[in-house]
């Protein structure tokens, strides 16, 4: 075994243990097994793909020429590019056509500007929301707001119209009170 006796592989061991100590070299001795299986299991996959794809014993000729399994495998490349170009134009025969998209198009800027129409009037449907541009939901809102508050607004100027309630005794006391300080 690699030319190594059993005293120098004692020595070998002792320094491990003296170094790593003994609960490291359990793990590391655990490490280097599976490593080396792994290492095993590549060069068997290895020596199949070489025996396989290269290596034919009943071939005339029993080494095959590895630049003609590259050339197979650009004609299997080949023929699944044609056929994803192939799917790529049906798909694209399949788009809608220009005269379809400007229909569309017709049919959503008429819901739009029903929308519109909707929301002047005061009742704004949830579906033409997802319609509209921003800049047409901004003065939507802005048109909305500004009703609002004019709502609001005219109580507060109808109390203002309104004369002021007559003075009570409350009322004349407080005034006393003011006067008199």
């Amino acid at each position: 075994m690699f030319g190594i006796g059993g005293f120098e592989l004692f020595l070998i061991l002792l320094f491990g243990f003296l170094i790593f100590g003994p609960d490291k070299l359990p793990a590391m001795a655990k490490t280097l097994g599976k490593a080396i299986a792994k290492f095993r299991n590549a060069q068997e996959e290895m020596t199949g793909v070489l025996k396989g794809e290269v290596f034919d014993k009943d071939a005339d000729e029993p080494f095959k020429n590895p630049l003609d399994a590259l050339d197979n495998a650009a004609a299997k490349a080949s023929k699944v590019t044609d056929q994803a170009k192939k799917a790529a134009t049906q798909a694209h025969e399949k788009a809608e056509s220009f005269s379809a998209r400007k229909a569309r198009y017709d049919r959503e800027r008429a819901a739009k500007k029903a929308a519109e129409a909707a929301g002047a009037s005061g009742v704004a449907p949830a579906a033409s929301t997802a319609t509209m541009s921003f800049s047409e939901r901004k003065a939507r809102y802005d048109r909305e707001r500004a009703a609002r508050q004019a709502e609001q607004a005219k109580p507060v100027a109808e109390a203002a119209d309104e004369p002021a309630p007559a003075a009570g005794p409350a009322a004349d006391a407080s005034a006393d009170q003011k006067g008199g300080e």
